[in-house]
C-alpha cells in the first residue's frame, strides 16, 4: 500500500503539524526509506542543512552527511551509509544513546510504522538528553564519591530503611560481621534475614534461633539510639552505634575494638600488678630520682610513698664498689638494661638482700633516656636456701663429712695457695678394706652405722685446719695443708691405723675394719686435684697389695702396676665371651700316691696377644671388681660339665673340686647357683667339693655356717683351702660342715727340713681327724715329703710330684689309666 493517498495525505498533514511542536526530532520514512515526515527538531539534532532534506530523499543520502563528518567513527564513509541502510532496510524496534562529536547526547528510538496492517516504514525519535546524561554523570560521581567515603571508613556501615531492609553497606561490614557476599545476592536483604543468619550460626548463644530472631526484630521495630560492644565467637569485639533516621530506618556503625579492648585489659592488669604484685616497683626520671613507687616497696622498705618521691633510689640501694657502680650505668647505657644484687636499706636501718634488674624507657621522639624502671625481690629466703642447698650439695648425707664436690673445691682454694707459699700438702685416699663384705651379709643399715662411726674416728684424729671427706661407698679422703715433711703424713696415717683398730659397735654386732692408705704430696706426686687424688688412689692400691692395714706413700713406679691392672681389668671383662678362660685339672692320689681320688679345677686364662696370664695377676682384679662373681659361675658350670663327660666316657666317678671366693660364698643366691649347676650338667650332689678359704667363712662365721649347712644338705663336699694361713678360730671350726681340710703348700714345701712347718703340718692332721675330717695335703713335690705325710696319717695328696695340671683330655687319659691300674 503506498503512502500517498488521500486519505494518507490528510494524515500526513495532520500528522506534520503535530510533529512540528513536538521538543525531539521526528523522521518517518517509507519502506522503500524515503523521507515522508520530518520536523525542525530532527533537522537540529542531525544538524542536517536545508536543502538536504526534503520529501522522499532516499535514507542513505540523509545518513551519508554525519558519515563523511566521521560521525560513525574512522573508516570508509560509504561503508557505514551501507551498514546502517542495511540495518534500517530490517525495519527493526530500536533504542540507543549516540554522543555526536559536539558533546551532545542524542537518544535515538525507532520503531516500524504499520497503517492497516501492513508495514508503511518506520518512525524515529531523537531526544537530546545531553543536560540529562550531565546529571546522571553528576549524581553517579556523586555516589561514587560518598562510597569511596564511606569504604574508606575505618569501620562497618549499615543503612536500613524503614522497612527494615538493607539499602547502603560498606566491605568493612561484610568483614567485620563475617557475611559472605552470597548473603546479600539473594534477594531483598532484610534485617530480619542477617538475624537469622547469624542465629542460625551460633552467633547470639546457643538459644532458639527463632526465638532470638522473633525478640530481636521486634526491637527494633521502635529503633532507638543505641552504643553496646559485643564479642563475637572469634574472639573480635565490636562497639556498635545506631542512630535511627526521621523517615523511618537507622544508620549503624560497627568499630573493632578488640585491640583497644585488650589494651585496657592489659592496663588494668599492669594496673593490678602494679599495686598488688609482691615484687617491688620504683619508677624513676633520667636522672633516678623516684616518682612514684607501689605498695610492695613500702612494704618492703618500710618508707611510704612521700618519703621517697624525688629522692635517688641510691638512697635504697647503693654500690659499695664504684667500679660496680660504673659498671651499672655503662650496662645501662649500651644495652638497656642491667641485672644483679645489691643490699637495700630498710627505713629501720637493716639490710635485705635485692635481686634488681632495671630497664630503661626512652623518650619515643627524641630516644634519649626518659625513665627508669626498677624491679626489687627480696631474695633473703633464695640466699639462705642456696646457703642450705650448698651445704647440702658439698655434704655427704650419710656422715656429715664434706663430699667429692667439696673435696674439689677445697683443693680448688688450697693448691693454688700452697703454689704462692710453697707449701707441702698430703693427699691421703682411704679405703676401707672388707667393707664390702660386711655391707652385703649385714645389711647397709649396719654397714652406714660403720661408715658413720669411721668418719667420726677420722675427724678425732686430725686436726681443724685438716679437711676429711667421704667420696662414696667406704672411700675417704684426708687432706693435710702445710705439713712439714713426709713423717707428719705418716703419723696421721698410723693414727687413722690405730683409731680403726678398735672394734665398731653397730646394733649387736661386733665389727672390725681396716684401711687401706695411700698418701700423695704436693707439689712432687701431682700440682692438680685430679692428679693428685689418682695418685693417693694408686698409692691405696699398692696398701692393699701388701698385705691392707697400711699406708704407702706414692712413687711413680705404681703408676706402672696401676696401669697394669687398669689393662687386666679391662681385657677380662671380654675374656669368657671371647673364649678365653679355660680350664686345667690336677688329680688328687691316695696317701700311697696310687689311686686317683679326684681333681682340683684350676683356671687358666690365655690370652690372644698376651699369651698365658698367671691367675695371681687376674684373680686379685676380679676379686676386686666382682667380675669374680661371674668367672666363678663359669668355672663351677664347666667343671660339672667336664666330670660329668668324663664319667659318661667310662671314668670312675670321682668329685672335682671348684675353689670359691667370699664375694661368691656370700651371695644370696649362692646356694641356688651350686645347684642350678648340678641340675643343668646332671652331676651328681656327692661328686662336686667346694673349697673355701678360712678367710672368706671368717668374715662372717655365723653366715659362712648357715651356707655350708645348706651345702651339705645337698650332698656336696666341703673343705677349707689353705689352712693355717687365714684367722680362723678353733671354736667355729668344730661348728663349720666341712669334710676336708687342705693343708697349705707353704707349710708341706718345707716339710722334711724345717721343723716349724712339720709340727704344724702333723698337728693340722691330728685335729682334722679329731674333728672327723679327711686331710689333703698340697704342693707335694717330692718322695720324702709324700713319705713323711703318708707316715703321719694324711688322707690324700696332691701335687708336682703325682700330676701336673693338664688339660681336660689328658687329665682324663691319666686318670682313666690310673683307675684301671688300680
Amino acid at each position: 500500500m503506498a503512502l500517498q493517498t488521500s486519505e494518507s495525505s490528510r494524515k500526513l498533514a495532520y500528522l506534520k503539524a503535530v510533529l512540528a511542536n513536538m521538543p525531539q526530532g521526528i523522521s518517518v520514512f517509507d519502506e522503500h526509506l524515503r523521507l515522508r515526515v520530518w520536523n525542525q527538531g530532527f533537522m537540529d539534532v542531525l544538524e542536517l542543512p536545508p536543502d538536504a532534506v526534503y520529501e522522499g530523499v532516499h535514507f542513505s543520502d540523509l545518513i551519508r552527511i554525519p558519515a563523511q563528518r566521521g560521525e560513525y567513527g574512522p573508516g570508509d564513509p560509504e561503508e557505514h551509509v551501507q551498514r546502517i541502510t542495511g540495518l534500517a532496510l530490517k525495519f527493526e524496534a530500536h533504542c540507543f544513546e549516540r554522543t555526536r562529536p559536539n558533546g551532545k547526547t542524542n537518544l535515538v528510538q525507532g520503531e516500524p510504522l504499520y497503517l492497516d496492517g501492513a508495514l508503511a516504514g518506520f518512525i524515529t525519535t531523537y531526544t537530546d538528553i545531553t543536560e540529562r546524561k550531565a546529571a546522571e554523570e553528576g549524581l553517579r560521581t556523586q555516589h561514587d564519591l560518598f562510597q569511596t567515603v564511606i569504604e574508606a571508613i575505618p569501620a562497618g556501615i549499615s543503612l536500613f530503611d524503614k522497612d527494615l531492609k538493607l539499602v547502603l553497606h560498606n566491605q568493612a561490614f561484610l568483614q567485620l560481621l563475617d557475611f559472605p557476599p552470597s548473603l546479600l545476592m539473594q534477594g531483598p536483604v532484610t534485617l530480619e534475614k542477617l538475624f537469622r543468619f547469624n542465629a542460625e550460626r551460633g552467633e547470639y548463644g546457643a538459644e532458639d534461633a527463632e526465638k532470638v530472631v522473633d525478640a530481636l526484630v521486634e526491637r527494633v521495630k521502635n529503633p532507638t539510639a543505641h552504643h553496646f560492644e559485643r564479642t563475637r565467637p572469634n574472639g573480635t569485639t565490636l562497639e556498635i552505634r545506631g542512630v535511627p533516621l526521621s523517615g523511618g530506618g537507622f544508620v549503624t556503625i560497627y568499630t573493632d575494638v578488640t585491640d583497644r579492648r585488650a589494651a585496657a585489659e592489659r592496663e588494668q592488669l599492669a594496673q593490678k600488678v602494679y599495686t598488688h604484685t609482691p615484687t617491688g616497683i620504683i619508677f624513676t626520671d633520667e636522672a633516678h630520682r623516684i616518682l612514684s613507687i607501689n605498695p610492695a616497696t613500702t612494704q618492703m622498705t618500710g618508707y611510704e610513698s612521700f618519703e621517697l618521691v624525688g629522692h635517688t633510689v641510691q638512697s635504697l640501694a647503693s654500690f659499695a664498689d664504684p667500679v660496680e657502680a660504673a659498671s651499672l650505668q655503662m650496662s645501662l647505657t649500651s644495652m638497656g638494661a642491667w641485672q644483679g644484687e645489691l643490699p637495700v636499706t630498710r627505713k629501720n636501718g637493716d639490710e635485705f638482700p635485692a635481686g634488681i634488674r632495671i630497664s630503661r624507657v626512652d623518650d619515643p621522639h627524641s630516644g634519649a633516656p626518659a625513665h627508669y624502671i626498677w624491679i626489687l625481690v627480696d631474695i633473703t629466703e633464695r640466699k639462705q636456701a642456696e646457703e642450705r642447698m650448698r651445704h647440702m650439695a658439698q655434704t655427704d648425707a650419710l656422715t656429715g663429712l664434706p663430699n667429692r664436690l667439696a673435696l674439689s673445691s677445697r683443693l680448688g682454694q688450697l693448691l693454688p695457695e700452697a703454689k704462692r707459699h710453697d707449701w707441702t700438702v698430703a693427699v691421703m685416699f682411704i679405703d676401707l678394706d672388707r667393707f664390702k663384705v660386711i655391707n652385703d651379709t649385714l645389711g647397709h643399715q649396719i654397714g652406714d652405722e660403720l661408715l658413720c662411726q669411721v668418719a667420726s674416728r677420722l675427724s678425732t684424729v686430725t686436726r681443724e685446719t685438716d679437711f676429711v671427706a667421704r667420696l662414696g661407698g667406704d672411700e675417704f679422703v684426708v687432706v693435710l695443708p702445710g705439713i712439714n715433711s713426709p713423717s707428719d703424713a705418716a703419723i696421721v696415717g698410723g693414727k687413722i691405723i690405730s683409731a680403726l683398730s678398735a672394734p665398731i659397735e653397730a646394733e649387736g654386732h661386733e665389727l672390725h675394719t681396716s684401711p687401706s692408705i695411700g698418701i700423695s704430696l704436693f707439689p712432687n706426686d701431682g700440682v692438680d686435684a685430679n692428679t693428685l687424688l689418682k695418685s693417693a688412689d694408686t698409692a691405696m692400691y699398692h696398701a692393699k697389695a701388701n698385705g691392707r692395714n697400711n699406708y704407702q706413700f706414692f712413687a711413680n713406679e705404681m703408676n706402672l702396676v696401676a696401669a697394669e691392672r687398669l689393662d687386666i681389668e679391662r681385657k677380662l671383662r671380654h675374656a669368657i665371651n671371647r673364649n678365653e678362660l679355660a680350664l686345667e685339672f690336677q688329680p688328687q692320689f691316695r696317701a700311697d700316691g696310687n689311686e686317683p681320688t679326684g681333681v682340683e679345677a684350676l683356671l687358666r686364662w690365655h690370652h690372644p696377644t698376651d699369651g698365658m696370664i698367671s691367675p695371681a695377676r687376674f684373680i686379685p682384679v676380679a676379686e676386686e671388681t666382682g667380675m669374680i662373681v661371674e668367672i666363678g659361675e663359669w668355672v663351677l658350670l664347666n667343671a660339672c660339665r667336664e666330670m660329668k663327660r668324663w664319667i659318661d666316657a667310662g671314668l670312675k666317678p670321682m668329685r672335682v673340686a671348684v675353689n670359691v671366693s667370699a664375694r661368691q660364698l656370700h651371695r644370696r643366691d649362692f646356694c641356688e647357683t651350686v645347684a642350678n649347676a648340678l641340675i643343668v650338667t646332671d652331676l651328681p650332689a656327692e661328686l662336686l667339693e667346694i673349697e673355701i678359704t678360712e678367710s672368706s667363712v671368717m668374715q662372717n662365721p655365723a653366715e659362712a655356717i648357715q651356707i655350708l649347712l645348706k651345702l651339705r644338705a645337698m650332698g656336696i663336699s666341703l673343705a677349707i683351702d689353705d689352712f693355717g694361713t687365714g684367722y680362723s678360730s678353733l671354736a667355729y671350726l668344730k661348728l663349720f660342715p666341712i669334710t676336708h681340710l687342705k693343708i697349705d703348700r707353704s707349710f708341706v714345701r718345707d716339710i722334711d727340713t724345717d721343723l716349724n712347718d712339720r709340727a704344724i703340718a702333723f698337728g693340722s692332721i691330728a685335729l682334722a681327724h679329731s674333728l672327723g675330717l679327711h686331710v689333703i695335703a698340697e704342693g707335694v713335690e717330692t718322695q720324702e715329703q709324700l713319705a713323711l705325710l703318708r707316715d703321719n696319717g694324711c688322707d690324700e695328696v696332691q701335687g708336682f710330684l703325682l700330676s701336673r695340671p693338664m688339660n681336660s683330655a689328658a687329665a682324663f687319659a691319666l686318670l682313666h689309666a690310673r683307675c684301671r691300674a688300680g
